[in-house]
C-alpha cells in the first residue's frame, strides 16, 4: 500500500459554520421578543380598540353633539403603582344639557369593560363654556383598571 500525499489545494475546503448559527441565534432572538413582548402589547391594544368601539356607539344623549368625531383610548398604568394594566376611554362632547342631567345620563351608560364588567361614565364639564352659544364642553371617560399586566412593558 502506498500513501500518496495530496496537495493542499486539491482537497475541498471546509466551510465554517459560525456565521449560519450567529444567524440562526438573531432570528431565534426576534421571534422571542415578539413573542414575549409584543403579542401581549398587540392583545391589550385590541382590547382598548374594541372598549373604544362599544363606547363610540353610545346614542348621545338630547341636544348634544360630538366636540371631537373620535375617542381617544389609552391602555398603561393609570393609576397606582405598577404591575397592572388599566384602561381608558375619553369621549369629549358639547352639551346644552345641565351638569346634573349629563352626569346622571353617562352615570347610568352601561358599557361593557375589557373582561365583561360594566362600567359607567365620568363627567368632567369645563366650567368656562364652550366656543358656541348655549354649549358647553364636556370630557365624559371609562375606565376599566387593574387588569393582569402579563408581560405588557406599558403596564409595569
Amino acid at each position: 500500500m502506498v500513501l500518496i500525499e495530496a496537495a493542499p489545494e486539491a482537497l475541498p475546503k471546509q466551510r465554517s459554520r459560525w456565521p449560519f448559527f450567529v444567524c440562526l441565534a438573531l432570528l431565534a432572538s426576534v421571534v422571542a421578543y415578539v413573542l414575549v413582548f409584543e403579542v401581549p402589547e398587540r392583545r391589550n391594544d385590541e382590547k382598548l380598540a374594541r372598549l373604544e368601539e362599544r363606547v363610540s356607539m353610545l346614542p348621545l344623549p338630547p341636544d348634544t353633539e360630538q366636540g371631537d368625531p373620535s375617542v381617544q383610548g389609552t391602555v398603561g398604568i393609570q393609576s397606582g403603582n405598577s404591575n397592572h394594566c388599566d384602561y381608558l376611554v375619553r369621549m369629549s362632547l358639547l352639551t346644552k344639557l345641565p351638569d346634573a342631567e349629563i352626569t346622571r345620563y353617562y352615570e347610568s351608560a352601561a358599557v361593557e369593560g375589557v373582561e365583561g364588567r360594566e362600567l359607567s361614565g365620568t363627567v368632567y364639564v369645563n366650567p368656562s363654556g364652550s366656543w358656541r352659544d348655549g354649549y358647553k364642553g364636556v370630557i365624559v371617560e371609562f375606565f376599566d383598571g387593574y387588569h393582569e399586566a402579563g408581560f405588557d412593558m406599558r403596564c409595569h
